[in-house]
């Protein structure tokens, strides 16, 4: 509820009457940017594992695209012969209990205990080995301590300053308004974009949806000239339910009902419209939205009440609703990304840099 309705006030009109919540909004963002440098300052000399460490970050809040990009390079790196950890505080998780696991083992296990980005990781990557702790520093040094990895990848990082990285991944979403690069929470920005001077690498998303991309890029190039800036797609490839995979050509000729609690929203909207015959409703929930059955059925009812042939959601989603029968078809939306101009080139490139030996 909160978050929508922060949502609300930041997309406000001109001559909104939301304007006078945005004026508190704009004092918040004082005490948060006063906070952050408190935390800097208080983070001391950043720890040392001893495996190479990739940090995939961003400086806004919500989705940028870092988890789908944590994956692709796991299953990269592990397609080279390298043993891949992966590190991850494990948001939205009720249990506190740290884990250290292999993704296969982790795919049996719950939403509230692993994290929803987590167990959709897990079954995304298989053979990588996770390590989840409220202290990413600690997470990393199990994983190093663990002698089970050559390298680790760490899920969300560019703000954990406590802990050394090798090489900084920045993700930035063009989608973002450029009105909306304001401290949060009078805009989305987690820390100033001066910060993204510590990026050796800026992957920028959604580059293939209409965008002003050359702006973003002029943009980035007044805080980081030298990082090596790549573009990314990402491509709704298949659609999975728990019977198995099917092409997306099958919403062509059937009602879709949508929900998601996701924070890029909007940019799931673009992509899912052009797919489906028709588009009955889109449900936007808060980000890591968490599902009881109150909720479930609530979104049954309204799919019910437009006559919708099938159910779309994200994988995100999906592995928080237990296998919830909604009466029809349903599906979350397999993402796949692409770098470019070649995922082959900056893999090589990354792994060349940190000189990671790779198999066999």
């Amino acid at each position: 509820m909160l978050e929508q309705l922060w949502k609300l006030i930041l997309r406000r009109g001109r001559y909104s009457p939301l304007v006078i919540p945005a004026f508190f909004l704009w004092i918040a963002s004082y005490l948060y940017r006063a906070g952050a440098r408190l935390k800097v300052i208080l983070s001391g000399s950043p720890v040392k594992v001893g495996v190479p460490v990739i940090s995939v970050g961003n400086v806004t809040v919500g989705g940028s695209g870092k988890t789908p990009l944590v994956g692709l390079l796991a299953r990269e790196c592990l397609k080279r012969g390298i043993r891949v950890g992966v590190v991850s505080s494990g948001y939205g998780r009720t249990l506190r209990k740290p884990i250290l696991a292999s993704g296969s083992e982790l795919r049996s296990r719950r939403a509230v205990e692993t994290g929803d980005e987590v167990l959709l990781l897990a079954s995304s990557v298989p053979d990588a080995v996770f390590s989840v702790d409220r202290s990413k520093t600690v997470a990393a040094r199990q994983l190093a301590e663990s002698g089970r990895v050559d390298l680790i990848i760490v899920d969300d990082g560019f703000q954990h300053r406590k802990l050394w990285r090798d090489f900084d991944i920045v993700v930035f979403d063009v989608s973002v308004d450029e009105r909306l690069l304001r401290s949060f929470p009078y805009g989305v920005l987690r820390e100033p974009l001066a910060t993204l001077g510590r990026a050796q690498a800026i992957v920028l998303t959604r580059t293939d949806m209409e965008y002003a991309v050359s702006s973003v890029h002029e943009l980035l190039s007044r805080y980081n000239p030298g990082a090596e800036v790549t573009n990314s797609t990402f491509t709704i490839s298949e659609l999975v339910s728990a019977d198995g995979r099917y092409p997306t050509k099958l919403l062509q000729v059937r009602s879709a009902f949508l929900f998601a609690g996701i924070a890029s929203f909007e940019s799931l909207l673009r992509q899912v419209k052009p797919m489906v015959r028709k588009l009955d409703f889109a449900l936007e929930l808060a980000d890591h939205q968490r599902y009881n059955r109150a909720l479930l059925h609530r979104i049954k009812g309204m799919a019910d009440r437009f006559g919708s042939e099938c159910i779309l959601t994200t994988g995100k989603d999906w592995v928080k609703m237990g296998h919830f029968d909604f009466g029809r078809e349903s599906y979350y939306l397999e993402l796949e990304v692409e770098l470019r101009p070649s995922t082959e080139q900056f893999i090589n490139k990354l792994v060349q840099t940190l000189k990671v030996k790779q198999g066999e």
